[in-house]
């Protein structure tokens, strides 16, 4: 998947799917699915657009980096990449006049509760310019799953409040978090619970602190893990941290590799133990998690 910022050209008839983007939850995957459908019986790229930088500094589900690759695995062939700071004060028909002047824009795709410009320009607009100027136009309804509205902020709500596997329903994989393993205090080790952290990216949001069962893909290989959202209590330490035990690994320090975590059940929340042999017995309990799905 190429990425190219919004205003810098590109050279190919595009499909593109308008809107944010930032979970990639069921509703998303729709609109995806109709432009790679447009583009494939058309001969299009198949393109979506989405923000570097967040709307109202709001954290998002996953980082930009982390939704690039999403976008790849649906499809996309190009990732149209705006920047809040720059497009906020443009109206709407500013805005696709400078799309539609700037690229090949053969077909849009957007849902029905898509809105852009700061007039407050919604779908209505969006069809008349589209049909004034040649352009394919669909809306995708808003999709419901076991009565919830999708949409990315039900999956904050469920990740807020640790409902991890509610989360997965609606993004329709688990919920996860993707980074080098960082230096830790080693302290995990030295209590026979060695453990991998990961910096949390500072566009993602964070979700409830506590004990996860999660599994942990690195190095190539997938492992079952324990992982421990927000402070650490017994030892002092109360800033964030992403740290994980992953079960099974013996071998040698993992620093600098690449992590992907996958939420499936949290455990419980966390707490200060008296000793570290208290944690110790916790966690050998907290590794016996069963999966949800």
């Amino acid at each position: 998947m190429v990425t190219v910022e919004f205003g810098k050209p590109y050279k190919g008839k595009i499909c593109v799917a308008l809107g944010y983007f930032d979970g990639m939850h069921l509703g998303h995957r729709k609109i995806m699915d109709r432009v790679v459908k447009t583009s494939v019986e058309k001969n299009y790229v198949p393109a979506i657009s989405t923000f570097a930088d967040s709307p109202n500094k709001e954290k998002t589900i996953y980082s930009y980096h982390e939704r690039k690759r999403l976008y790849d695995e649906c499809g996309a062939e190009l990732c149209l990449t705006l920047y809040y700071s720059r497009v906020h004060s443009m109206k709407g028909a500013e805005f696709l006049n400078e799309l539609t002047g700037t690229y090949d824009v053969a077909h849009i795709v957007c849902g029905e509760d898509y809105g852009f410009g700061c007039d407050g320009c919604h779908i209505g607009e969006l069809k008349d310019y589209c049909e004034s100027h040649g352009i394919g136009f669909d809306v995708v309804p808003l999709y419901v799953y076991q009565g919830v509205k999708v949409s990315s902020t039900a999956v904050k709500n469920f990740l807020i409040a640790g409902d991890v596997d509610s989360a997965r329903k609606l993004l329709s994989v688990p919920y996860h978090v993707s980074g080098d393993v960082v230096s830790g205090d080693g302290r995990g080790r030295f209590i026979g619970v060695p453990t991998i952290n990961l910096a949390l990216p500072v566009d993602a949001m964070e979700i409830k602190h506590g004990v996860y069962g999660t599994y942990t893909e690195i190095d190539g290989k997938r492992y079952r893990s324990v992982t421990n959202v927000g402070s650490r209590p017994t030892f002092g330490q109360s800033k964030f941290a992403v740290e994980t035990n992953l079960l099974g690994y013996s071998g040698d320090s993992l620093l600098g590799k690449h992590a992907v975590v996958y939420f499936y059940k949290y455990i419980r929340p966390i707490r200060k133990y008296r000793t570290a042999e208290e944690l110790v017995e916790r966690i050998e309990k907290d590794k016996e998690w069963e999966d949800l799905c």
